[in-house]
């Protein structure tokens, strides 16, 4: 179960009010989903599993004695030190060796890892974290289907989802290495404004009740949007307007791309103490973490995208889809004719680290909590800086993140002698200011003093609906920095920008 706090936010009426009832959820599918056919050979494979001790005689499997591997072992941390991350990074610590065998018994037997398997992951792997997902978000009725990571299961979901000509819906800043993804796709894509706060739900309620399918075409049926830690931004969504967005999605008949790679990396939480040692860092965690859109989902609107990138390793390329089980069924029939199965090593890594041999999953949550702390610290070390080296000059601004990994600095271009914010627009509904001339002057004027910010419009969806009312070349006065580099990198880093920014101004 998700270990929700007992008050009246906790149960709102997204919850009270939506009460699961048959969905056609075929009619959100692409026509390319449609069509498809499973792959026939792994239609028997599954089937051939279900009977143990089935004498298989069909597949192209090489057998598992000419295997040129037996065992692996993963030296990890030991979750028994008080502060496991700190420990493990002055090598102060206790570490533990845990095993994955082809001939002897363990989580995940090196046979069954290595072997060919179907589309959504093996099960031991997909169990592990459906137990995960339970105890976190408690989401009801919902499938889990392993992936290589986020981007692999997003570029999916848009070919699952996203026919020619279809409009998808996201925030006007997002992470553009998968919206581009979704672009030969002929998906076009949709822009929401953002506050500090992240999506606002007020707008996208606008564009949906504002929408002219005799000009615009269809109606957008995909919002994807990343909640916690949201990329570029660093806002992260609270309780009430994921609960107004969820409505508002339920009203207008949307899926929601929940992608929420940062969810694990949460500052200023206020662990109970207590409650870890009453009931483990498990539930203690699950108390304090935002709550999902999966967590709401009584409509099986949701498909949530996880990763281990940014808590275990980004190499690992490994990460779980969760949704209802007709879409997981779509999705694993698109991986069985693609990209295949997740690579076994990850998924016996997997298998292990959260079984009994290994940290299990309250000694996986515990590590969470102290990857948290250090991540919390270089954040507190960041913002720091920052108020000494760039603030006081007045030329820069940021909020402090609440999750993730990045801090949206704002440039006040107002201070710049040449900004202009009259300007004739070129073409109907262009810019009125210069701001994306200046803020490209000031980013190569930080490269050639040595330092790499990524600016805004990196992150910009251009507005092709004429809903925005104004360009979106205005509001590029921002760039994303990272706070997860080294003390050295982040002391280092601040000082080259804040010394730049004053040769800009002045």
């Amino acid at each position: 179960m998700v270990f929700l706090p007992s008050t009246a936010s906790a149960t709102s009426a997204v919850d009270v009010g939506l009460k699961r009832s048959h969905v056609d959820y075929s009619r959100y599918l692409s026509a390319e989903a449609r069509s498809r056919l499973p792959n026939p050979i792994k239609s028997i494979w599954k089937v051939a599993q279900v009977k143990p001790g089935t004498i298989n005689m069909g597949n192209g499997d090489p057998h598992h004695t000419l295997y040129p591997i037996c065992e692996v072992n993963f030296v990890v941390p030991s979750i028994d030190e008080h502060d496991p991350v700190q420990s493990w990074r002055s090598g102060t610590g206790e570490q533990n060796i845990i095993s994955s065998y082809k001939d002897e018994p363990c989580a995940l037997s090196l046979r069954t890892a290595f072997a060919y398997g179907a589309g959504a992951g093996l099960k031991d792997v997909r169990d592990a974290l459906a137990d995960l997902n339970d105890r976190i978000h408690s989401p009801p009725n919902h499938t889990v289907s392993l992936s290589l990571g986020n981007a692999d299961a997003l570029t999916k979901c848009f070919r699952l989802l996203g026919d020619p000509g279809d409009s998808f819906l996201c925030e006007e800043f997002t992470f553009s290495a998968m919206t581009n993804a979704a672009l030969p796709l002929g998906i076009e894509w949709v822009p929401i404004r953002m506050d500090n706060n992240g999506l606002v739900p007020s707008d996208l309620e606008r564009i949906l009740s504002n929408w002219d399918e005799a000009k615009q075409g269809k109606r957008p049926h995909v919002l994807y949007t990343i909640p916690c830690s949201q990329n570029p931004t660093g806002s992260t969504l609270s309780l009430e307007r994921r609960q107004q967005i969820y409505q508002i999605a339920h009203d207008w008949d949307i899926i929601i791309l929940e992608d929420d790679p940062y969810f694990f990396l949460q500052y200023d939480l206020g662990v109970s103490q207590s409650t870890i040692q009453q009931y483990g860092h498990t539930r203690a965690m699950a108390e304090v973490l935002p709550r999902s859109f999966l967590s709401m989902d009584y409509d099986g609107r949701v498909m949530r995208l996880d990763s281990f990138s940014k808590i275990v390793a980004p190499g690992m390329r490994l990460g779980w889809v969760t949704s209802n089980s007709y879409f997981a069924d779509k999705l694993d029939m698109l991986t069985d004719s693609s990209s295949q199965h997740p690579h076994g090593m990850g998924q016996a890594f997997v298998a292990e680290l959260l079984g009994s041999n290994g940290w299990g999953v309250d000694g996986f949550m515990k590590w969470i909590l102290s990857l948290c702390n250090e991540y919390q610290r270089r954040r507190d070390l960041f913002m720091d800086v920052f108020r000494q080296k760039v603030a006081t000059s007045g030329f820069a601004t940021a909020e402090v993140p609440q999750s993730g990994m990045f801090v949206w600095i704002k440039i006040n271009l107002e201070h710049h002698a040449r900004f202009s914010a009259s300007q004739t627009p070129t073409v109907p509904g262009g810019p009125t200011t210069n701001t994306a001339d200046l803020m490209d002057e000031l980013f190569r004027k930080l490269l050639n003093n040595g330092l790499v910010m990524m600016p805004a419009s990196t992150f910009a969806i251009a507005d092709r609906t004429g809903m925005m009312g104004s360009h979106i070349n205005d509001r590029v006065n921002f760039f994303r920095a990272t706070f997860v580099g080294t003390d050295e990198t982040i002391r280092n880093g601040l000082a080259t920008f804040g010394r730049t920014l004053e040769e800009f101004f002045l």
